[in-house]
């Protein structure tokens, strides 16, 4: 970790402990709510539900997990105040154990850097601090959740410690990784946005509930089915994994087969998503972009070795032989539902603007941009990647051919840009350098 990074996560932690300690004090000496047999029941329930809740997260990648923590932590805040949910966080934290992303044992607080432990809980504190000051700030009053007057409280709650905890990790990200602050701020924001969304009606009920005679056992069995829920969601991604991972099998066996292919799907991922970002494509576009380019090839598995990997020009036949590979790369996405929105991409990726490319000779404005800028960026690979017949080009080589063909085979701003870049040292750049990390 860079020196700079350390500071920053050892300030964000020390900070966060700060708060925590301010918590402490808030809640049980100068607090908003007399601590009866009731509510103390109802601390320790949501503690337990927000630590078991975090015990059991989905991976929606290796990098990128969700829970359902919130409910128990807005449900704090609504009954027992902002700074129950601060402590609450802070104390289930370092308690959570969950199973490694690769499936190899648990994470816990004795396998994990110090730091980073510091730094998360630095993180929830401050997060649920200053939702804490938008919620007082309105009005809001722990223990008074009647309708509509706790939806403005509730909702700045939300909204406060989601934007603060998205800025907090991107600062991380922006200096340890060199991640663009924007538009990387509203990809993590809106990530969080739709669990939190849905997780959010779930608390207030759920702080209902608690408010009866006898919530506490009907809180604990109002947790079962969205157990259930959470079970189904991991067996729907779990199936969708399946599908993402045979697909990558027949890439790697394609790659195996063409040494040309070998790092060419990735490179052109590379390329089409920072061509894709210079022209302010939307995050959605930009990840189907990433995603089309990883399986663009995919129909050269059933291309003849002869072909792929002769060492001269093709032959008319050989090449409508080559020709056939975007057809067969729908064939063996179509039946996959994960891939629905990238057979597109798949099909058209070697179309041209003027119409002459293949395999349905479409033009212009008859394809989505994303199309035009992955054909663009296929082609400035093939152009500075040694092939069997010819010698890699220069990025500056590939820039001139770009801006020669605007309008015929690519399109003229999709070129511009792409050239650009080449010229620059930006497309070198971002498949020499380590990539941006993932958010969510």
């Amino acid at each position: 970790m860079r020196p700079v990074s350390k500071c920053y996560t050892m300030l964000t932690g020390l900070l966060g402990l700060g708060i925590t300690v301010w918590a402490v004090w808030a809640l049980f000496i100068d607090g908003p709510i007399a601590w009866s047999a009731q509510n103390i029941g109802t601390f320790l329930l949501l503690l337990f539900l927000c630590w078991l809740c975090c015990c059991l997260p989905i991976y929606i990648r290796q990098d990128c997990t969700v829970d359902l923590s919130f409910i128990s932590i807005l449900a704090s805040a609504l009954l027992l105040g902002p700074e129950a949910a601060v402590l609450i966080s802070v104390v289930s934290f370092p308690l959570v154990v969950v199973p490694a992303p690769d499936g190899g044992g648990y994470q816990h607080i004795f396998n994990t850097s110090p730091l980073k432990t510091l730094f998360n809980i630095g993180c929830h504190a401050l997060s649920y601090w200053a939702g804490g000051l938008a919620y007082y700030l309105v009005g809001g009053v722990p223990g008074d959740i009647t309708l509509p007057g706790m939806l403005l409280p509730a909702a700045l709650f939300i909204l406060a410690a989601m934007a603060v905890n998205a800025v907090l990790m991107l600062l991380f990200f922006s200096l340890e990784y060199h991640t663009k602050f924007y538009p990387a701020i509203f990809q993590m924001f809106l990530s969080l946005l739709p669990s939190v969304a849905c997780a959010a009606p779930i608390g207030y009920f759920l702080s209902l509930l608690l408010q009866t005679s006898a919530g506490i056992w009907v809180a604990l069995l109002f947790m079962l089915p969205l157990l259930l829920a959470r079970y189904s969601f991991k067996l729907f991604l779990s199936a969708k994994q399946q599908q993402y991972s045979m697909v990558k099998a027949f890439t790697a066996a394609l790659e195996a087969k063409d040494t040309y292919t070998k790092g060419h799907s990735s490179r052109v991922g590379v390329y089409a998503v920072r061509i894709a970002e210079e022209m302010k494509l939307s995050p959605k576009l930009v990840q189907r972009l990433q995603t089309g380019a990883i399986f663009h090839d995919i129909g050269k598995i059933g291309i003849p070795d002869a072909i792929l990997q002769k060492p001269a020009a093709l032959t008319a036949e050989e090449r409508a032989v080559i020709q056939t590979h975007p057809a067969t790369g729908v064939e063996i996405l179509r039946n996959i539902d994960l891939f629905q929105d990238i057979i597109e991409l798949v099909r058209h990726h070697h179309e041209r603007y003027d119409g002459g490319g293949y395999p349905d000779g479409t033009a212009g404005g008859e394809l989505p941009l994303e199309v035009y800028i992955l054909g663009a960026a296929d082609a400035y690979d093939a152009i500075t990647s040694e092939r069997p017949y010819c010698h890699g080009r220069s990025p500056q080589v590939a820039a001139q051919i770009l801006r020669e063909e605007a309008g015929r085979q690519f399109h003229p701003e999709v070129a511009e840009v792409a050239a650009t870049l080449a010229e620059s040292g930006a497309l070198a750049r971002c498949v020499e350098e380590p990539s941006e990390v993932a958010l969510c």
